[in-house]
């Protein structure tokens, strides 16, 4: 049977495939009445390559986010990573900016009045981005270059300074490691696993291009401003081999010398994907929250 509360949109097409867009809306309850504008939080899963995506929305997020704050929350499907594809890294970024031009163009609005019309009118002037691992790239991605960026960024240890020499370290480290296994259920995840995925092989891929600037969040930061990036907030563990917690440190100081309004959480002896394949952690809610929080109370 049919949940109303949670939907499916086209928000793209391309090569003769449709790219959908999930969409969560809160229930009714008592006290919130229909019609009142809902803020949107885009939630860029991260394409991990092991036959499961990783999303910062969980189970228990999903309901804070969606029914006790009234938030519309979109996730969407992109292009897949191809390491053996030069510029693999500006599919997906083209597809996420795709959508959020779908949002501010009215498709969301339209999407969400095929199935309750006039219920959920979406707050264009608060559009949030969330994304772990490589959604968090991504969600920064919607910071610059964007007709309209979004109105802040969530990111969770999402990789950035792709020359510099700490993933560089990274890469090689990992690459020395026995592949990971696919697990049907990602609470299944080992994290001491090498990553064996295309986000770590496609990510490095642009270092020997010539197009890394139009990929690497923290080279688009430079030269930007308190009004031109959105504010950001990031969240990473101190125990992360995957993506060196050094590179989000070096990524929140760059953002402050530009006066962009940011903050950092750092999550002790957590490894690289602890928000999401810990999949009911407290401490993972915790720090989500505290990110949307700061995130709203900027807008």
């Amino acid at each position: 049977m049919k949940n109303p509360f949670c939907l499916t949109a086209v928000y793209k097409t391309i090569d003769g495939r449709e790219l959908e867009a999930d969409i969560r809306v809160p229930y009714p309850k008592e006290g919130k009445p229909f019609g009142v504008k809902c803020p949107v939080f885009i939630d860029i899963p991260s394409e991990a390559g092991l036959g499961v995506s990783y999303s910062i929305i969980n189970k228990k997020h999903s309901e804070a986010l969606v029914h006790e704050r009234r938030y519309v929350v979109v996730s969407p499907e992109y292009r897949a990573l191809d390491p053996a594809a030069a510029g693999s890294i500006k599919a997906p970024i083209q597809d996420c900016r795709d959508l959020l031009a779908w949002i501010y163009d009215g498709g969301l609005q339209r999407a969400l009045d095929a199935e309750h019309p006039g219920n959920y009118p979406a707050d264009y002037d608060h559009v949030y981005a969330s994304g772990i691992s490589y959604g968090g790239l991504l969600a920064l991605s919607l910071g610059w270059n964007v007709p309209r960026p979004v109105a802040g960024i969530l990111d969770v240890a999402g990789p950035c300074h792709l020359s510099d020499d700490q993933w560089k370290a990274s890469q090689e480290a990992t690459s020395r490691l026995p592949s990971q296994q696919k697990h049907t259920d990602p609470n299944l995840l080992c994290l001491d696993a090498a990553p064996g995925s295309s986000i770590f092989e496609a990510a490095t891929l642009p270092a020997n291009g010539d197009h890394l600037s139009d990929v690497d969040p923290a080279l688009n930061v430079r030269g930007s401003s308190s009004s031109s990036f959105p504010p950001v907030f990031i969240v990473h563990g101190t125990g992360d081999d995957m993506v060196p917690i050094g590179l989000s440190r070096h990524l929140l100081a760059q953002l402050r010398e530009q006066g962009v309004r940011c903050e950092m959480a750092e999550v002790e002896g957590a490894g690289h994907l602890f928000a999401s394949a810990l999949r009911d952690s407290p401490e993972a809610l915790e720090q989500v929250s505290r990110g949307v929080d700061f995130l709203t109370s900027t807008a």
